[in-house]
């Protein structure tokens, strides 16, 4: 079985491999979670990263893809999410899953000067949960993978005198703003600014006179299967629904264009969001055990 990277030509049988793994809760993981060839590529460009230098393969004597495992992140960050090691059924049961990850694991540290490395896998993976904490992986929180499989019905606003639009790149240092004071993580202007200007995220914003007073930002990659990226409300005006407004309108547009399902990752602690992300039509499609292990 030789081991090497990532080819142009290996998304298609990647993406046969993964969808096949996503269908049972027994295979589970959240990434790689590609159905189709260009969602393989897709995911390594919204990084801006080449999967040939994070991504390798497994191939049999025939030339035929047998597994993966990699990592995706910023260009040049320390912390990365691992492409979990999945292994194509006929292949299992002869090491190859440990093999491709201790390879995918000795080139993060030693070439790409990855630090720490998270995954996520389903809480019935108990053969992936194993393999991981084999190489040192431990576990650290919970999860769901929440997704949506119908259009939603757009929810009136909760709150008179709102105005709903696109988020505006002359405007960027209000959302950023806005950003912080909701609790999210540090972004710079620049790096938000080129947000709002990429195609591939949407940013719908609401604003009460001059005020922008929340936001729910979706990741478009995967057109057939946008996610809920981030979604953020002043606090006075939580729990009065107007997550669950801007949220239902978003997805709304996105199901007119192209949109399959919609995904989303939640807290289970998160109550007050889980009930919101359920009156959209969202269900807990997956429960899964994130773990992390320092290179």
């Amino acid at each position: 079985m030789e081991i090497r990277p990532f080819r142009p030509d290996d998304a298609a049988p990647l993406a046969e491999l993964a969808a096949a793994c996503a269908r049972g809760e027994t295979d589970f993981v959240l990434n790689p979670l590609w159905e189709e060839p260009d969602e393989v590529l897709a995911d390594f460009a919204r990084f801006g990263i080449d999967p040939a230098e994070h991504l390798l393969v497994a191939e049999d004597d025939e030339g035929r893809v047998a597994s993966l495992a990699g990592f995706l992140r910023r260009p040049r960050d320390p912390l990365a999410g691992l492409v979990c090691p999945i292994v194509r059924r006929e292949d299992r049961g002869q090491g190859i899953g440990g093999r491709v990850l201790r390879e995918a694991l000795a080139r993060g540290s030693e070439k790409l000067g990855i630090k720490v490395a998270s995954a996520a896998v389903g809480v019935r993976n108990r053969a992936g949960y194993a393999l991981l904490a084999s190489q040192g992986f431990r576990p650290t929180h919970q999860v769901y993978l929440m997704r949506c499989d119908r259009p939603p019905e757009p929810a009136p606003l909760p709150v008179e005198g709102l105005v709903v639009d696109d988020a505006s790149a002359e405007r960027a240092d209000e959302f950023l703003a806005l950003f912080h004071r909701c609790g999210f993580a540090e972004r710079s202007d620049a790096e938000l600014r080129a947000l709002i200007q990429d195609p591939c995220t949407r940013h719908l914003v609401a604003r009460r006179g001059d005020e922008l007073v929340a936001f729910v930002e979706l990741a478009l990659h995967w057109p057939r299967r946008p996610w809920v990226a981030y979604v953020g409300v002043i606090p006075e005006l939580r729990e009065r629904g107007l997550a669950t407004a801007l949220v239902s309108r978003a997805l709304s547009e996105a199901f007119e264009r192209s949109a399959e399902h919609a995904l989303l990752l939640l807290s289970p602690a998160n109550r007050t969001a889980l009930r919101a992300y359920e009156k959209v039509g969202f269900h807990r499609h997956r429960l899964l055990d994130v773990l992390i292990e320092g290179l």
